[in-house]
């Protein structure tokens, strides 16, 4: 009996090395190695230049540079041990360095290449050339048309025929409109501007471009499936370090413009600097003499006063009005799209047009109380109300209705003020009480209305609880933007002096911007902005816990 033998099993297909295996891959990952201690290497320069005296920096650069040096050799060394042991963490480590090294290399390339200034120079270049930009707008639009009419037209009929041709010459106007425009923003001239730049510092512009590309390279690797698999990251790993990298300039301009500016403007409080010379330490001496000066108690008497005024002013008018659009008559949503203007229009525009109208001689506000006035004197005998009235609403530091003059009393210049923040603010408070009396169930306006409640009943014991935490941040942000005020004061005293008249205008920011922008006193300044910081931080937590307790309670 013969036997057959059973096929032979196919032979399994060869796996694929894993990436360590790869040549390629292995002399990549030797390169990054490398890279980080080259850019190791590059903070060390950083450090010695610095020690050496080489570059004549001021006590503050000079200390920032030193500190940037000493992480970037610290870092870029400490990361080899866990590139070399494989460890997931290292990916992620690594790659945040050398993306660091990219930003910092590219910054100071952009610098030495002269970019910043030039994107001034093209901002005028382009602007000279707008209109044939417009040609080119024009060219494209007229291209889309076309080829709308050829494809309504169909295929092989005569008016097809004439579109697909309008077509192209449409695309020939946007050609030459192209052509004319890059002309006229006269490209040349800004390749011989880079190229100057680049002569007058080319080692320092070669070895930038050279870190800011080996960075790019060495990131890109560490960024690949294959340093993913070779470190053994997980998913969700891998995840995580994509978000990072999409949140990646939202936070890079958050440390930049944010951070950095206010852990400068705290280091700088310590210090007496003009913001020209080398700043010297002081210590406390400019919080000590922000607390002593008059001039910061005027301020915080006038944004007290403010308070006082501006506050309930935005807020129950927002309310009055949320609940009167929430009633649902005929022409709502436009009433609720009109009194929101406010909110979205330009502060120093609306300030300019209140300016005109506060003007004491040809203002409308004090006409209209002199048209007035002429109504009561014929009315009443005697002529109780002046002929002309000339009301310094911007230039009187007096107190209002014949009241004592003393100093802790708000003048008619601030009320003015604040007149003018309340109309700015309450539009979008009243969107914030509307949104909070849509949420208000109407099960409970039914039964207050089953238990015989009234309009005010209801408005007093069912609106105003419910309403409890959208009143708490309404008041909230409304007194935190009462402390921070200075663009409406900045505008309505153009061109007289902040502050005008007589510090009767006067504010803990306006005060900052006097001593800062006026005075060159940049310690004084920065001691003024952490004693405001630190003065609405304190309310802000007295407020949450305030509203946390009635929560609770």
């Amino acid at each position: 009996m013969s036997t057959v033998a059973p096929p032979e099993a196919a032979p399994a297909p060869a796996a694929a090395p894993p990436p360590a295996e790869h040549d390629g891959f292995r002399a990549r990952l030797r390169f990054v190695q490398a890279w980080h201690l080259v850019l190791a290497l590059a903070s060390a320069y950083v450090l010695a230049n610095i020690a050496a005296g080489v570059w004549a920096l001021d006590s503050l650069p000079r200390t920032a540079l030193g500190v940037i040096g000493a992480v970037g050799v610290a870092a870029n060394l400490l990361v080899l041990w866990p590139i070399h042991r494989r460890r997931h963490v290292a990916r992620a480590f690594s790659f945040t360095m050398l993306y660091g090294a990219i930003l910092g290399a590219g910054a100071v390339l952009a610098e030495v290449l002269g970019l910043y200034e030039g994107l001034d120079l093209f901002a005028g270049a382009f602007q000279a050339a707008f209109w044939q930009l417009v040609i080119v707008g024009v060219g494209f639009a007229w291209f889309v048309v076309a080829r709308r009419v050829e494809r309504r037209a169909g295929e092989g009929s005569a008016g097809a025929a004439s579109a697909r041709w309008l077509a192209r010459a449409g695309l020939v106007v946007a050609a030459l409109g192209g052509v004319w425009w890059l002309i006229a923003l006269d490209i040349p001239a800004g390749l011989r501007y880079v190229w100057d730049n680049i002569a007058a510092s080319p080692t320092q512009a070669l070895v930038l471009a050279l870190i800011t590309a080996g960075s790019l390279v060495a990131a890109r690797f560490m960024w690949s499936p294959d340093a993913a698999l070779y470190f053994r990251a997980t998913a969700k790993q891998s995840d995580r370090m994509v978000g990072w990298m999409y949140l990646s300039p939202n936070l890079v301009g958050f440390l930049a413009f944010f951070a950095f500016p206010l852990a400068f403007s705290l280091v700088i409080s310590f210090f007496d600097w003009d913001g020209l010379t080398s700043p010297s330490f002081v210590g406390g001496a400019n919080y000590w003499a922000t607390l002593q000066d008059p001039l910061f108690h005027q301020s915080l008497t006038n944004i007290f006063w403010f308070m006082i005024m501006a506050v309930p002013l935005s807020v129950l008018s927002a309310l009055i009005l949320a609940v009167l659009i929430h009633t649902n008559y005929p022409g709502v949503k436009l009433f609720r799209a009109v009194f929101f203007v406010p909110s979205v229009a330009g502060v120093i525009g609306v300030t300019l047009i209140w300016k005109g109208l506060f003007n004491a001689q040809t203002g409308t506000i004090n006409w209209s109380i002199g048209r007035v006035g002429e109504w009561v004197n014929a009315v009443l005998p005697g002529d109780p109300v002046p002929e002309r009235v000339e009301i310094g609403w911007l230039s009187d530091p007096s107190v209002p209705f014949g009241l004592p003059q003393v100093w802790w009393l708000p003048s008619i210049a601030l009320i003015t003020v604040v007149i003018v923040f309340a109309w700015a603010q309450f539009g979008f408070n009243t969107v914030l009480f509307s949104a909070g009396l849509q949420s208000i169930s109407k099960e409970l306006y039914e039964a207050a209305e089953l238990d015989g409640a009234n309009s005010w009943q209801r408005f007093r014991n069912v609106t105003i609880p419910s309403l409890r935490s959208t009143t708490f941040f309404v008041t909230a942000t409304t007194v935190i933007l009462c402390l921070q005020l200075f663009d409406i004061v900045y505008a309505l005293n153009q061109p007289n002096p902040v502050g005008f008249p007589n510090n009767a205008t006067l504010t803990p920011v306006v005060y900052l911007y006097q001593l800062g922008f006026q005075q060159n006193a940049f310690g004084l300044a920065s001691a003024v902005a952490w004693v405001l910081f630190i003065l609405i931080f304190f309310f802000t937590l007295a407020q949450f816990r305030r509203q946390r307790a009635e929560v609770e309670g």
